[in-house]
Parts: structure tokens; C-alpha cells; sequence
């Protein structure tokens, strides 16, 4: 080595050890604030006056938010959709969208929200309000779900619900085919602006539960509902006030909040400075504490993901019980049966299939890691085998079960009801009793029975 190249590379190794302790400062001062914030936002917070929401007390999840704006939705006044045409009006007014007919449902085809009318409009609802961070292809999936369902690309309209405003990322934009092998969600490695971004930039809005959802309940929901209509009133009232008590954007909330402020003043060394001074340091805080929030969450992500494998293996101890009782079910039901575990990213299935030569029955149980409160995850779909919850073998096959009526909820779909959704302990101990067997006789038989009196199709 020359001289000169020694002393460059003594240079390159001091800027790289002052990088380093200036990630560390930086790291520690960020979790040093976010720290004593928490501390002073919970003693502020014990102040409070008494207040009690319902949907607060319930600890509602990701669906139940789905689910309450889908029944808002679904409002009808004789032949027509009031609130569903407010809600495009408000936030996607140029938008040209006749409603007549629309069918709304809420996790169906894993949609968080879909509303539709066959041979008109699709509206695609990505529901983020507790920012859980979108999965590889995910908007690109649900496009091609509804383009396979007869659907165009100018009638899919798709609308993304984070708090906050900000961009999906490109990965959940990406098809499968133009997607990188490997991807953290965190950072893209292709780099480049999805086509199929690009194509649906016209058909696309961010729609911000923190403001536009707010603003939409308040000013143009909340004030027209009739006097008769307590239920709806009494509804979109303790779903505005819960979404207020989210963003600690309650009238009982201002002393407090004004306190938070005072508080992040003093801690960032605001008060002597200028607006356009304190607003560079704040960006520049915002991207610290977001550099930040992108590495947690992907330690969150490799978390889950071995969480994920070790459920997985501890499930498939119990496939010598669970195929044994498939077969006795089978030989009482006279049909086959199968037991497939599929293990995708971010989940775990248990799918159990029953079939003879022109018809295809699915029962999957799916579960996924802890939710916001700390519960296991696991819902139960009952129906045909579709792609997004069985493995490629058994995805877009010829003969499957099809109901004539989109609007009949069974026997096909998320059974929300189900003795064992959200309940995997209770699954595993029917297993090991042999309740489980009985389960699955009156189970598939109910499903059998409908689709005799429904005279559904087998093609």
C-alpha cells in the first residue's frame, strides 16, 4: 500500500466510525425522547375526564374498522346509497361513479372493503389505520382478483386508508412477474415506479382516516341523519368519537394535547426559534423517528416470520390425528378427503379439502400472528378453493363450487361465527378430544344440504 492510499483509507475508516456514533447518539436520543413522551402522555392522559366509547371498550382490530365503515356504506334509503355517494363525493369527487345497486362486503377475497356493481365499478378499500405495513404485491393481487372477475382496468378504482397521509409502498404495487426475488417490504430493490402505479394514477386516492374520514363523519354524515334514525345517529357518533380518541383529537383532549406540545417545545429547544427553524428540525426529527420505525418494523417482521415457521411445525404434529379423523369423516360422508398445510409469508394454514370427480370443498383454517390487543389471529373459510387461501395446486380450477347469487353470503366466505375463529387453542383441543370429527360432519353436511335446496353449479 502507497502512502497516499494508507491515509485514505485511515480517512474513509474515521468518517465511517463518526457515521457510526452518530447513528448511535442519534438512535439513543430518538428512543430517549420517545420514552419520556410516553411517560408524560400517560400521566397527562390519568387526568383526563371520565369518557366511554363502546367501540373504545370492545379493542375493535383492523376488520371490526372495516366492517363499521362497511355498514355505513351500506345505508340505503329506498333506492338509493346516501352515504356511500357522500363518502365518493367528499373524497374522490372527480371520479364518475353511478351508484345504483352496489354490493359491499368487508374481507371478502381478502379485500379489506369492496363495494361493486357487476359490469360498472369496483372500488378497492385497503384499510391501514393501525399502519400495518402492506404485503408484497398486495394492491396488484387484489387488481388482478377483480380484472378475473370480469372487471376492467377504468371500472377498478382503488382507495388507500392509512391515519396519516402517506404512499403505499411500490412493492405492494408491484405484479408478481416484475417483483424482485427478494424483498424486506421496507425498501424496494427494483427502484422504479410500478407500471401498474402509473396506470392507476387517475383511479387511485389516499384517503386519511385523520382527516378525510373525520371530516367526512363530521361535517356530512353525523349532521344529516334523520331524527328517526337513532341507530345510525348513535353509530356514526361513537365511530367519529372513537376515531377522535385515536388521534387524541377529542374536545376533552385540547389541555392535554396543548401540554404535549409544550412538552416536545422544550425537548427539541423550540422556543427560541424561528418557525422556519423549528420546522427543519422537526422534519429532520420525523425522518429520524421514521428510519427508526422502518428497522423495528422489519425486526417485527423477521419475528413473525420465525413465530410463523415455528407454528407451522408445531401444527403439522398434529396431521397424523387430524387425517385420521378426515378419513373416518370421509368414509361416513362417502367422498375423499385431504389434509394440506400451506405456509405462505405472513401466515399459516390448515387446509382440509373434500371432493369427489365434479365438485371441489374447501374448509381453511388461517392463522396469523398477535393483533394490536395482543390476540391470536385464526378465521375459518368455508367454500371454494380460491388463490388466495390454498396452495397453486388447487388455484383456478375447472370444477369448483359457484354461487348464482353474489349477494347470499353462504355457504362460501369468512365465516365470522365460527366456534373456532380467533380460537386456535379450542381447535387444538377438539383435535386431541375427537370433537373435531363431529365438527366436521355437521360442518360439511349444513354446506352439502345448501347446496341442494340452492341448486348451486358445479362448474
Amino acid at each position: 500500500m502507497t502512502d497516499s492510499s494508507i491515509e485514505t483509507y485511515n480517512y474513509c475508516e474515521q468518517i465511517l466510525t463518526q457515521y457510526d456514533k452518530s447513528c448511535s447518539e442519534e438512535l439513543y436520543s430518538n428512543f430517549q425522547l420517545i420514552d419520556e413522551f410516553a411517560k408524560q402522555y400517560h400521566l397527562l392522559r390519568l387526568r383526563l375526564p371520565y369518557h366511554i366509547n363502546l367501540i373504545d371498550e370492545l379493542h375493535v382490530n383492523e376488520n371490526a374498522n372495516s366492517r363499521i365503515l362497511a355498514s355505513l356504506l351500506l345505508y340505503d334509503c329506498g333506492d338509493n346509497y346516501p352515504l356511500l355517494e357522500s363518502f365518493i363525493n367528499y373524497c374522490a369527487s372527480d371520479w364518475n361513479i353511478e351508484i345504483s345497486h352496489p354490493y359491499v362486503t368487508s374481507e371478502q377475497m381478502r379485500i379489506d372493503l369492496l363495494v361493486r356493481e357487476n359490469g360498472k365499478y369496483a372500488i378497492i378499500f385497503e384499510n391501514k389505520i393501525y399502519e400495518a405495513i402492506l404485503q408484497k404485491n398486495q394492491i396488484a393481487r387484489y387488481i388482478k382478483k377483480l380484472r378475473q372477475e370480469g372487471f376492467n382496468d377504468e371500472q377498478i378504482y382503488v382507495v388507500f386508508l392509512p391515519p396519516y397521509e402517506y404512499e403505499p409502498d411500490n412493492c405492494s404495487w408491484h405484479e408478481p412477474q416484475d417483483c424482485c426475488d427478494s424483498c424486506d417490504r421496507t425498501v424496494c430493490k427494483i427502484g422504479s415506479n410500478p407500471k401498474i402505479r402509473e396506470h392507476f394514477k387517475d383511479r387511485f386516492k389516499i384517503v386519511t382516516f385523520r382527516d378525510d374520514i373525520i371530516s367526512w363523519l363530521k361535517e356530512e354524515v353525523v349532521p344529516n341523519c334523520k331524527q328517526k334514525e337513532v341507530y345510525l345517529y348513535t353509530a356514526a357518533m361513537q365511530y367519529l368519537d372513537y376515531l377522535e380518541g385515536y388521534f387524541d383529537l377529542r374536545t376533552i383532549n385540547k389541555k392535554m394535547n396543548m401540554e404535549l406540545k409544550e412538552f416536545l417545545f422544550e425537548k427539541l429547544l423550540l422556543n427560541n426559534l424561528s418557525d422556519e427553524e423549528r420546522l427543519e428540525i422537526i422534519n429532520k426529527k420525523t425522518e429520524e423517528i421514521n428510519r427508526l420505525l422502518n428497522q423495528m418494523n422489519s425486526i417485527k417482521d423477521e419475528i413473525n416470520n420465525k413465530l410463523i415457521k415455528q407454528d407451522v411445525e408445531s401444527w403439522k404434529s398434529y396431521s397424523s390425528k387430524i387425517q385420521e379423523i378426515l378419513s373416518e369423516v370421509g368414509k361416513q360422508l362417502n367422498v375423499k378427503a385431504e389434509l394440506i398445510f400451506v405456509d405462505p409469508e405472513n401466515c399459516s394454514h390448515l387446509y382440509i379439502r373434500f371432493y369427489e370427480e365434479d365438485w371441489d370443498l374447501s374448509i381453511v383454517f388461517e392463522k396469523w400472528g398477535m393483533d394490536r390487543n395482543r390476540r391470536q389471529n385464526m378465521f375459518v373459510y368455508i367454500g371454494i378453493p380460491v388463490e388466495q387461501v390454498v396452495d397453486v395446486k388447487y388455484a383456478n380450477r375447472e370444477k369448483i363450487f359457484r354461487e348464482k347469487s353474489e349477494k347470499t353470503n353462504h355457504p362460501y366466505g369468512w365465516e365470522w361465527v365460527d366456534i373456532y375463529n380467533q380460537k386456535p387453542k379450542a381447535l387444538l383441543k377438539d383435535i386431541d378430544s375427537g370433537q373435531f370429527k363431529s365438527y366436521l360432519l355437521n360442518k360439511v353436511t349444513d354446506i352439502l344440504n345448501l347446496i341442494v335446496q340452492k341448486e348451486l353449479p358445479m362448474v
